[in-house]
């Protein structure tokens, strides 16, 4: 019996850029095996909605569309609004044939159309502060959708942005690569299944079990940690579609089998495999971490969707003995104050090793530094040639049978438990905020148990690589 499927919406670009095994599984995937979205992404849509409504009423009188009922209905309200000329319509629906839109809204412009001399342009309200590809794509889905309706295509495509600013781009610019992903959706809805791919972006879809239980069934190379769909692709055409086959195959007669990839990624990802298929770990350098009485272990706990960094958190290792130290905005107006204590303190460890795990910390130190300012003494302590970076350093010196890398595949695979049994970086976020409005003390101490098991997962990572085992 044939699947009836439902309109084609710009959610389908956000979903098939994320996994496209999401597009798929919607439509022909049994709903008992979708999971739940990730809490974080549902705050975070939450948050949206707000923002949403913020921008709306900053930009002066609106016509908000009804939100229930069928698409058709739904259009014809939005098309009424547009015939009429009403300057700002918020949620809007527009319907063309197996196309729904539902931009966030829809502005009059003073460029003639079919209706008269004005014509409509798409706005969407993202809590990000760039145009991302998904965002882009869904406004030129807005903007075919406009063309349509209306006899006349929009020029740009318009996002409001975290800071509520207006950011713009060329339709006609974005539409090669639309089209692009367009064609691999429509191939998707007619019933084509994606190759097997394993991602880390997987882990935003409810169908990430999916994903990964059919990735193992088939011991597909996807599920190598950090492998490219070029890759991948090289990879199957020379008849190395599995880990085993690619595990137990001989060196130089991958080298010579598989064009367009290097000898060096060759040779990472027939390690990778070897590892996954056996089971263990593979050593292939030394760290060569520099050997001190001092050292720190550094990690940040940030909300990205209002920009705070609400806790810096130092491991001090100093005379044999081991100490936690916090520096926290318990409210988003104290973050300068936090780094200001911070810097302070970090100005008594000038050349001292300071590890993190990831980009994250520097990339928070550089704009903490330009938005507060920092003293000669910290710049010095918290110059790069100090900060050692210990996910570059384990991907330099070992191959884990890992399919991610993460701090808490890591160096929980390495026996590190944290405490509380939803540890993660997203429910940081999500703690704070709740802790912004409740003011539940247990909830701020959470997150520096957290962020404390956060920094000593890191010691005991920088410990296991020294240790050589």
């Amino acid at each position: 019996m044939p699947v009836k499927l439902p309109h084609l919406t710009a959610d389908a670009f956000y979903r098939y850029l994320k996994c496209p095994h999401w597009v798929y599984w919607d439509i022909f995937g049994d709903p008992k095996d979708k999971g739940d979205v990730p809490p974080m992404l549902q705050k975070l849509r939450e948050d949206g909605v707000l923002h949403e409504r913020r921008c709306v009423e900053k930009l002066g009188p609106y016509e908000e569309m009804p939100s229930g009922g069928e698409p058709e209905e739904l259009f014809a309200a939005t098309l009424k609004a547009m015939k009429r000329g009403a300057a700002l319509i918020y949620q809007g629906t527009l319907l063309d044939g197996e196309w729904s839109g539902r931009p966030d809204l829809l502005r009059r412009v003073e460029t003639p159309s079919d209706f008269g001399d004005w014509s409509y342009e798409a706005i969407d309200i993202k809590s990000s502060r760039e145009i991302t590809e998904a965002q882009s794509y869904q406004l030129v889905f807005y903007a075919l959708l406009l063309k349509k309706i209306q006899g006349v295509k929009p020029d740009d495509g318009v996002i409001i942005n975290v800071d509520r600013e207006e950011r713009r781009f060329s339709v006609d610019a974005a539409e090669p690569g639309f089209f692009e992903v367009l064609d691999r959706i429509l191939a998707i809805r007619a019933g084509e299944k994606p190759s097997l791919s394993f991602m880390s972006s997987c882990k935003d879809s409810p169908w990430h079990g999916m994903c990964k239980r059919e990735a193992e069934e088939a011991d597909d190379i996807s599920l190598i940690y950090k492998i490219y769909k070029s890759e991948m692709r090289r990879l199957r055409e020379a008849g190395y579609g599995t880990l085993t086959k690619l595990a137990e195959a001989d060196l130089a007669a991958v080298h010579a089998e598989v064009k367009g990839v290097s000898d060096h990624r060759l040779d990472r990802l027939h390690l990778q495999a070897q590892s996954l298929h056996d089971k263990r770990t593979i050593r292939i350098d030394e760290p060569r971490l520099p050997e001190t009485d001092t050292e720190l272990h550094f990690d940040i706990e940030g909300d990205p969707m209002i920009g705070v960094e609400y806790l810096h958190g130092l491991l001090i290792r100093e005379g044999g003995k081991e100490t936690y130290k916090a520096f926290a905005a318990e409210d988003p107006a104290d973050e300068g104050r936090a780094w200001t204590e911070f810097c302070d303190f970090i100005e008594g460890y000038a050349g001292t090793p300071i590890y993190h795990y990831g980009w994250y910390e520097l990339d928070a130190i550089r704009r903490l530094s330009a938005k507060y300012g920092i003293s000669k003494k910290a710049a010095a302590a918290l110059d790069p040639a100090n900060m050692i970076d210990l996910n570059r350093v384990t991907q330099r010196c070992v191959i884990f049978p890992l399919y991610f890398y993460s701090l808490k595949d890591v160096a929980k695979h390495l026996g590190f438990r944290w405490r509380a049994s939803d540890a993660s970086g997203a429910n940081s976020v999500l703690w704070f905020q709740e802790w912004c409005e409740k003011k539940d003390r247990a909830m701020f101490d959470k997150i520096k148990d957290y962020n404390e098991d956060d920094v000593r997962a890191t010691a005991h990572l920088k410990d296991w690589l020294v240790r050589g085992e």
